[in-house]
C-alpha cells in the first residue's frame, strides 16, 4: 500500500511539474499546445518515477 501511495504521489508531483514548466512558457506557445500533450507528457514523467521508486524499494 506503501508503494502505491508513493507511485500516486510521483504521478501528481510530475503533472504538478509540467503544469508549472507549461505556466512558464509564453501565452502564444501555451494555446498551440494540445492539453492531451501536457497530460501525455505528465502521465509518462509519473510513470518513470513510479518506476525509480520500485526499482528503489529493492
Amino acid at each position: 500500500m506503501d508503494r502505491l501511495l508513493r507511485a500516486v504521489g510521483g504521478c501528481v508531483l510530475a503533472f504538478l511539474l509540467v503544469l508549472g514548466c507549461v505556466a512558464l512558457l509564453p501565452r502564444a506557445v501555451q494555446a498551440a499546445v494540445p492539453d492531451s500533450v501536457i497530460g501525455g507528457i505528465a502521465m509518462v514523467c509519473g510513470a518513470l518515477g513510479a518506476r525509480r521508486m520500485a526499482r528503489r524499494s529493492r
